[in-house]
């Protein structure tokens, strides 16, 4: 069975985000390193006109925020490996990776031309799904869980395609799946065992979920800028804070845009 290295120069790490999502940036390469520092892959951060300063991560700068498919139809564009291994960045990894787990995947997706392979199961699911192992299987052609956001192996040429300008990563999920019917698409089938483990997602409906805000607070790391209020059960309050943050995301934007951001360091 090959070790993870030998997928180095065919898999790119893309870390889907903008400029308005960048109090997550530093979390997410905190975690990203603590939990996967053996990463043989280049990861590269979508941004649109922030600097930013790393060695875990490059940016692709696309300029203003058009939508979310867009944005990544110009990152695409630059990356030369022809494998996509999709992250947001409020995908906070948890746990270890485990390399051997995902180097034996890799590896069944590639022999197979999968067009994409999922590694986080749906809650529910469809009958006619086809388990291939204890672990994963085949998504059902006319499921309408074929085309999804979680962190998943995609192959470039095959996400391109599917990309409509326009829409938002909700759309891509909710209206994608079709345009991959005739392909294969692999998706895990329990959330247990998962060879990328990660909290999925720190941020919901633009808010911090408290489970994100308590994981940084147990490493020891601050969220900067602090834009960003805590997510609420009830309706009006997130109504509510999402109005006042507005104003704060846009003071905190105009900052950062006068600095270079180290998002391997710990503070601001």
């Amino acid at each position: 069975m090959p070790e993870l290295k030998a997928f180095a120069s065919s898999v790119a790490i893309v870390v889907s985000s903008c400029d308005a999502f960048c109090d997550a940036w530093r979390p997410f390469v905190f975690f990203f390193r603590k939990h996967w520092s053996d990463c043989p892959f280049p990861v590269y951060l979508i941004v649109n006109r922030l600097r930013v300063r790393s060695n875990i991560v490059q940016p692709i700068s696309v300029g203003p925020d058009r939508d979310w498919a867009s944005n990544m139809a110009t990152a695409l564009a630059v990356i030369s490996q022809p494998y996509i291994l999709y992250f947001q960045e409020d995908y906070f990894l948890n746990g270890a990776v485990k390399s051997e787990q995902l180097a034996s995947d890799f590896a069944y997706a590639f022999e197979k031309d999968a067009a994409s392979f999922c590694f986080y199961a749906r809650s529910v699911l469809e009958s006619d799904f086809q388990p291939l192992n204890e672990r994963f299987g085949v998504v059902p052609r006319d499921s309408d869980g074929r085309t999804r956001l979680q962190v998943t192996l995609w192959k470039k040429e095959v996400l391109q395609a599917t990309l409509r300008p326009g829409e938002s990563a909700w759309n891509m999920e909710a209206r994608a799946s079709e345009r991959t019917r005739d392909l294969l698409v692999l998706s895990y089938s329990q959330r247990r065992d998962v060879p990328i483990p990660y909290l999925m997602s720190a941020i919901v409906r633009g808010l911090w979920m408290p489970q994100a805000i308590s994981l940084c607070q147990q490493a020891g790391l601050e969220i900067l800028p602090r834009f960003r209020s805590t997510h609420s059960d009830v309706a009006w309050r997130r109504r509510f804070r999402r109005g006042l943050d507005r104003t704060k995301r846009a003071f905190a934007l105009a900052r950062q845009r006068r600095r270079v951001i180290d998002l391997d360091s710990p503070s601001a």
